[in-house]
């Protein structure tokens, strides 16, 4: 699985130096203007670049088509997917943390919101989409599913903006619910536990199908 999931890697070096400009802009655009919820969209973007580009480039050069020949198991192959999903999002959420640590040594006046909810939000948003996507590129193929994984990318990054917006924009409505209280006095630690829970459990369901899927798949 380690050598899947580096050949990934080394195949996106073009894309990797290409996401750091992508972060850089981010930074002074999202990051400063809409903080935290800026934070999970950059990240999300990131991942998407690279975890689409990897399938991109396997499709490109009929990458499916030597991994299934080669003595490796298809639960592997899977597998090395859906980890590096979690790769591609720390190396971004890395990569935002040394941008925000320059600004910060260098005293520049920019707002820059770099915190556990912006990571929070982004762990939850990258989980989402790869489970509805993944599954959707092992039955049909990258360039079959590429366009509804486009469309449910920005659902997430609209429709997560505007929700987020829309809540705020209510919180009269909001602290009469039971959820803002029971989350205002748990510890990060508590609020992680109880968030990742259900996020692994939808995270196991997505693989088992996208592992059905790419059992089943003619190639």
């Amino acid at each position: 699985m380690y050598h899947l999931i580096k050949k990934d890697i080394l195949m996106q070096k073009k894309a990797l130096k290409l996401s750091i400009l992508l972060m850089i802009f981010f930074t002074f655009t999202l990051l400063t203007n809409i903080g935290s919820v800026g934070l999970t969209i950059g990240v999300l973007t990131i991942t998407y670049q690279l975890v689409l580009g990897a399938y991109a480039l396997e499709d490109k050069n009929k990458g499916d088509i030597i991994l299934i020949s080669l003595p490796i198991k298809r639960t592997t192959i899977v597998l090395s997917k859906y980890v590096s999903i979690y790769i591609y999002a720390a190396y971004a959420m890395l990569v935002f943390y040394l941008i925000y640590l320059i600004i910060s040594l260098l005293n520049l006046p920019l707002n820059i919101s770099f915190n556990f909810t912006g990571l929070m939000g982004a762990i939850i948003a990258v989980t989402l989409f790869c489970s509805i996507s993944f599954p959707l590129i092992f039955k049909h193929g990258y360039l079959k599913s590429k366009m509804a994984n486009l469309i449910i990318f920005f659902v997430f990054v609209f429709g997560g903006t505007a929700l987020v917006g829309y809540l705020v924009g209510n919180n009269e409505w909001m602290l009469g619910q039971d959820i803002i209280p029971f989350f205002k006095y748990r510890s990060d630690i508590e609020i992680l536990g109880i968030v990742l829970v259900p996020l692994a459990l939808v995270l196991i369901c997505s693989y088992f199908i996208s592992l059905t899927f790419y059992r089943k798949r003619e190639f």
